[in-house]
C-alpha cells in the first residue's frame, strides 16, 4: 500500500493561531517593558521622596527629573520642550524655577536616558539653556551636584554659567572638568576623555575660607583640591544652565541641587549615596 504523502504547507487556521501566538509575545514583551520602566520610575521617586536631602540646612535649588512636580505636566511627554524646570527645595517661599521662553532655545525631556529608564533634560550644544536666579550664590561658600552625561568632546560645556565671566562649572576641554568664578578665579580638574555618553555625579565644593574641592562620583577623598581660591562670587548676572556665554551643553543633565555652604563630610556623602542609589552609580 503507497504511503501517504507529508503535508507541504500550513493551513490558514493553523498559519492564524502561530500569528495569534506571536503578538501575544510581542505584546507580553513590550507590557512587561512598560511596567518594568514604570517600576524603575517609581522606585527613583520614592528613592527622592524619601531622601534627608531636604533635611540638609541651606538647600538652595533642587532641579530633578523624576518627579511630576519637576515640569508642567503638558511637556512631560517624550521629546517635548521644556520651558519650566521647577524647583524642589523644601523652601516653597521662594522657589527658584528654571526657565526659557525662547522657543528655539529650549531644551528637551526625554523618558529613557539614564540606565534606559529615568529621564532627563537634553541639551543640543547649539542654543538650548535655561536661566535661573543665581543671586543665592554671591558671596557665598557652597556644595553643588550635578547629575549629567555628555554627548560630545567640545570644550567650554558648562552645567552652570551665565553671560559674564562669573560661575562656571562644567567641561572646560575634552579631558577636564572646571570650577571657576571668573577668568583668573578657576582651578582644572582631569577627568578621562570623551568616549560615549557616560553618566556621572559631580560635587564641586567651595569654603571661602578653605578653597575648593571636586569629586566626580562622590568618595571620601576629593578627587582633585584647589590652591589659592577664596574668592567668592561677586556677582551672577544672566545664571543659566546649559550656557556659558556664547557655549553651549550637548548633553543630558539629570538632577542639580545646590546648597549656600560646605557643606560636611557626612552631609556630602548623604547626597552622593542618594544620587549613586538613584541612577544606580557606583560611589568610588
Amino acid at each position: 500500500m503507497p504511503k501517504k504523502s507529508l503535508r507541504t504547507a500550513f493551513s490558514l487556521v493553523e498559519i492564524s493561531v502561530v500569528l495569534a501566538i506571536i503578538t501575544a509575545i510581542v505584546v507580553g514583551v513590550i507590557k512587561s517593558q512598560a511596567m518594568f520602566l514604570k517600576a524603575r520610575l517609581s522606585t527613583a521617586q520614592t528613592i527622592t521622596q524619601n531622601s534627608s536631602v531636604k533635611d540638609i540646612a541651606d538647600l538652595a535649588i533642587w532641579y530633578e527629573t523624576t518627579l511630576e512636580s519637576s515640569f508642567l505636566f503638558s511637556e512631560q511627554v517624550d521629546g517635548g520642550a521644556i520651558s519650566v524646570w521647577q524647583d524642589n527645595s523644601s523652601n516653597a517661599a521662594s522657589k527658584n524655577n528654571a526657565t526659557q521662553t525662547s522657543t528655539s532655545s529650549k531644551p528637551k525631556f526625554y523618558e529613557k536616558v539614564f540606565n534606559d529608564s529615568l529621564p532627563a533634560i537634553r541639551f543640543d550644544g547649539v542654543n538650548d539653556f535655561l536661566t535661573f536666579d543665581g543671586s543665592p550664590l554671591i558671596g557665598s561658600s557652597y556644595t553643588i551636584f550635578v547629575v549629567e552625561q555628555r554627548r560630545a568632546s567640545t570644550s567650554q560645556m558648562m552645567f552652570l554659567g551665565g553671560v559674564n565671566d562669573n560661575l562656571q562649572l562644567g567641561y572646560r576641554s575634552e579631558t577636564s572638568v572646571t570650577q571657576a568664578h571668573s577668568s583668573g578665579v578657576f582651578n582644572d580638574f582631569t577627568v578621562a576623555a570623551y568616549s560615549s555618553p557616560t553618566p556621572r555625579i559631580h560635587t564641586f565644593w567651595f569654603n571661602v575660607a578653605a578653597g575648593q574641592k571636586y569629586w566626580i562620583n562622590g568618595g571620601s577623598g576629593a578627587d582633585d583640591t584647589g590652591v589659592g581660591f577664596s574668592s567668592a562670587l561677586t556677582s551672577y548676572s544672566g545664571a543659566a544652565i546649559g550656557r556659558y556665554l556664547t557655549h553651549y551643553l550637548n548633553g543630558d543633565i539629570a538632577e542639580i541641587i545646590i546648597f549656600t555652604r560646605a557643606l560636611q563630610t557626612t552631609e556630602r556623602q548623604v547626597v552622593e549615596t542618594y544620587l549613586g542609589q538613584k541612577y544606580n552609580l557606583t560611589i568610588s
